[in-house]
């Protein structure tokens, strides 16, 4: 049996996670989640990196997918 978490019966919208990520279209400045560093590059692709990880995502949505892949 796996255990669920709140935001998965929740708007992604109100999820702490997702309102980080949103900040990245506001200012172009990193933003840490978990052990992570978020940051919009100049092709206005997301980056995730981490302790051994350098991932690109296309969108926040994407991104969004990406950390609650790696919550789960």
């Amino acid at each position: 049996m796996e255990q669920a978490s709140w935001f998965d019966f929740v708007e992604k919208e109100r999820d702490p996670v997702y309102v980080e990520l949103e900040k990245l279209t506001e200012k172009n400045c990193p933003i840490k989640i978990a052990s992570y560093t978020v940051t919009l590059n100049s092709f206005n692709l997301i980056e995730i990196e981490g302790d051994g990880v350098h991932d690109c995502v296309s969108d926040i949505d994407a991104c969004y997918a990406y950390f609650c892949k790696w919550n789960k």
